[in-house]
């Protein structure tokens, strides 16, 4: 069975940072966009986002594909034991 660590990597994913407060994924795209998964360890809650290196274009939500949702809910499973996702 794969780690949720391996499951992020196929999908082009790398840990960022992780700490007591949040473990950040991303994976860059293209040359200016980088995609984002921010697990907040403190409030139990997780966002998908993808910023612009363009200071002129906001962060915005992206859309999740089935095999980036597994990921998601093996790492809420992990860590909240899926009661609070």
């Amino acid at each position: 069975m794969k780690s949720v660590r391996e499951m992020f990597e196929e999908l082009g994913y790398e840990i960022d940072e992780e700490n007591d407060k949040e473990i950040l994924y991303k994976m860059k795209w293209e040359i200016s966009s980088t995609y984002w998964i921010s697990f907040d360890l403190e409030h139990e809650n997780f966002e998908c986002f993808v910023t612009s290196d363009s200071p002129f274009e906001p962060a915005k939500s992206f859309a999740v594909d089935l095999d980036l949702l597994q990921a998601i809910n093996k790492q809420v499973e992990e860590l909240w034991g899926g009661n609070n996702a």
